[in-house]
């Protein structure tokens, strides 16, 4: 009992009463041990729960980190693939063109050139009518001439045979 009294005297010139204070350590000591036992275990599954929740939640992010880089170098190569089968394309394209143009060039001038052949052909058949025209003018002039020159002499068809004779006898020489 001294002991209590050592105790009552001490508390009791600090205003606290000894046995309430006794009272409330025991009643601590008790709910400390019930928590010690079942309520800290329970809370330690429950932050480690937590704690891995956590973990993997870091873990996704990295990884999902890590995807989008491996994503946006792949989505560069195909990019940089496109850009350059566009250009093959660009160039197939522009190859092709170059080909037609050449092709519409040559058939172009291929008509031109027929054209030309086609002139040059009517105009030497033009230019045969208009001798063969002149020539029978110049024989119905000779003829006419001949006839006023010898005046009934020689008839008309020994006239035009020899006026005939005298064209065709022209025509060889300008030839």
């Amino acid at each position: 009992m001294v002991h209590t009294l050592i105790f009552a005297d001490l508390f009791g010139g600090l205003g606290i009463n000894t046995w309430n204070f006794l009272s409330q350590l025991i009643s601590f000591a008790i709910i400390f041990l019930i928590l010690w036992r079942w309520g800290f275990p329970a809370m330690l599954r429950m932050l480690e729960r937590r704690q891995a929740v956590i973990r993997e939640g870091v873990e996704s992010a990295e990884q999902a980190k890590r995807d989008l880089a491996e994503a946006t170098a792949r989505a560069e190569q195909v990019i940089a693939e496109a850009r350059r089968q566009g250009q093959e394309v660009i160039a197939q394209a522009t190859r092709a063109a170059e080909r037609e143009a050449d092709r519409i060039q040559a058939e172009a001038e291929a008509r031109a050139s027929q054209f030309e052949q086609q002139q040059i052909e009517r105009i030497r058949q033009e230019a045969a009518r208009a001798r063969a025209e002149i020539s029978r003018m110049v024989v119905t002039l000779s003829i006419n001439a001949a006839s006023k020159v010898i005046s009934k002499s020689v008839d008309s068809n020994d006239n035009r045979r020899l006026v005939e004779e005298f064209v065709s006898a022209s025509q060889i020489k300008d030839e």
